[in-house]
């Protein structure tokens, strides 16, 4: 008897109900999880990462039109508790931010959501402009993470409004710093922390900023195009990097480096609006602790739009090669000189080495980098990077096509060691022969043959499985999977035969006890002649 479509519809509902992927509790591979969505109209929505259906929904208090708020707007989403000792006791909640208005200067308004009932706990608004949040790297005895929201007269005010938060800040407060890029203007500046705000109404929680440092872009030959940092929760494993002549090379990791990219102004516009003699592409890594400028480079002939990812110690960016007629994408890998004497891997295995040596941002680090570029084929609209627990996995490239596909690429496609004819001991090391193009396996689709529309944007997230990053992509689509970059090495596959291993170790069993029986009459029979 053949099932009719309603039938196919009810068993596929059965199914769907009796999974295990579709329950609403954790795993422990960390697969099942709570995607949290923020609307611009100020809705929020929890989704299920199994099969996508809608948890909850909730229009926020403080992003409803009213007299005090006319035109709200949702503007971004932060982790605000994450608890893990008080898991019992609190639940997960993010932090939505949100303006009354189109302009930064506009009354900012909040909210604090549960994530896993939905409730709005606590909002305020509107009140002070919020032009920027920077989450903060401390957390308070309930683990709630502290963000400083600067509003549009660079004031920086703190959440939460605790006299342990307060005092939490106060202690770290030379320790804060961060950039701002007016690509109007064409200027980059370095802040920090001063003092309490001078008010009519005393503060304690409202601080005033400073200017650190500036750099000032020529308006005639340079306009801002793109910037990149590395992401707040990367994890990296190991600073040190065996090469196949095994010789140690140490990556430059800091948290405080930033990429940014600049074009000629004429070369703003449309690809094709400017001739390559009038056109050029800078790029910078920048210490936004100090405002030094560590690498530059020059491609001349070549033009935006730029997309770059930052991670660890490379950069990978996207661009638009005039001469050639054809996007590139070039990397960056940056060293630490400071650290090459120390070359041999006894030292690094027993310990003779200066690796624990303190760092400081304000010393000038002896850096030399690595560079390659290559043709590339496709334009696009975003880039990311996977991310993993503990960073050991290789990484893939996630890039954001122009016809709204994501495309998962090889780090290794993108190492500036490549050569035309490496080595025996560099292709055991995994180095791939150098050619001029990055080539396109079909495969790589992480969307397959879906379309995610409107394609604006990929965030990556660690499982906990060392192997498995999980992927979402989103635009008027929404499209969440898991990556396995150097497969799944630490895991068993779903369709492994659980049966047959058993039947194994029982047949290993038995013939263990048969052979040990024919040993004993054996030596018997032996000793009887």
């Amino acid at each position: 008897m053949i099932a009719t479509p309603d039938d196919v519809v009810a068993i596929q509902k059965i199914r769907l109900q009796s999974s295990e992927k579709s329950k609403m509790t954790r795993d422990r591979n960390g697969f099942r999880k709570l995607l949290i969505v923020l609307t611009r109209s100020g809705k929020v929505f929890a989704l299920h990462t199994g099969d996508g259906r809608i948890v909850w929904s909730l229009l926020l208090k403080s992003l409803r039109k009213s007299e005090t708020c006319e035109n709200p707007r949702g503007v971004s989403l932060h982790q605000w508790q994450d608890p893990h000792h008080h898991a019992l006791d609190e639940n997960p909640s993010v932090l939505v931010v949100g303006r009354c208005g189109q302009g930064l200067d506009s009354a900012g308004v909040f909210s604090i959501v549960d994530t896993y009932t939905g409730k709005e706990s606590y909002h305020v608004g509107p009140t002070h402009s919020i032009a920027h949040v920077i989450p903060l790297p401390f957390t308070d005895s309930r683990e709630q993470r502290l963000h400083l929201l600067l509003d549009a007269n660079r004031q920086g005010h703190l959440y939460p409004r605790t006299a342990e938060a307060l005092g939490i800040f106060q202690h770290d407060l030379g320790n804060v710093y961060w950039y701002s890029a007016e690509t109007d203007n064409g200027v980059l500046r370095g802040h920090g922390v001063q003092k309490n705000c001078v008010l009519e109404v005393a503060d304690d929680y409202c601080f005033g900023t400073r200017d650190l440092w500036s750099i000032v872009f020529p308006s005639e030959s340079e306009k801002i195009a793109a910037t990149a940092t590395t992401s707040s929760n990367e994890v990296v494993h190991t600073q040190a990097k065996v090469t196949a002549d095994q010789e140690v090379m140490y990556k430059y990791i800091s948290k405080n480096l930033l990429f940014l990219a600049t074009v000629s102004p004429k070369a703003v516009g449309p690809i094709g609006s400017v001739t390559p003699d009038e056109s050029s592409l800078v790029v910078y890594v920048i210490d936004t602790v100090t405002g030094r400028i560590l690498h530059r480079m020059t491609h001349h002939g070549s033009q935006g739009p730029v997309n770059a990812v930052f991670s660890e110690n490379w950069i990978v960016y996207h661009y638009f090669n005039l001469r050639a007629h054809r996007y590139e994408m070039s990397v960056i890998e940056i060293y630490d000189q400071a650290r090459a004497e120390n070359k041999d891997v006894l030292k690094l295995v027993f310990g003779a080495h200066n690796l624990t040596s303190p760092i400081t941002a304000y010393s000038r680090p002896e850096v030399f980098t690595k560079s390659q570029s290559y043709f590339f084929t496709h334009s696009l609209k975003t880039i990311a990077v996977t991310l993993t627990a503990k960073g050991i996995t290789s990484k893939q490239i996630l890039l954001g096509t122009i016809g709204d596909q994501v495309l998962a690429l090889d780090k290794r496609f993108l190492d500036p060691r490549r050569t035309v004819n490496p080595t025996q001991a560099e292709k055991e090391e995994g180095i791939i022969p150098l050619t001029d193009s990055i080539p396109i396996i079909p495969q790589s689709y992480v969307t397959h043959a879906l379309k995610v529309e409107a394609l604006r944007g990929i965030v990556t997230v660690p499982a906990k499985l060392e192997s498995t990053t999980l992927v979402f992509a989103y635009g008027v689509d929404l499209f969440f999977t898991r990556l396995a970059p150097s497969r799944t090495y630490d895991s068993l596959t779903e369709d492994f035969s659980y049966a047959l291993l058993l039947l194994t170790i029982v047949g290993l069993i038995v013939a263990i006890f048969v052979t040990w029986v024919w040993s004993e009459k054996k030596d018997l029979q032996d000793k009887w002649r």
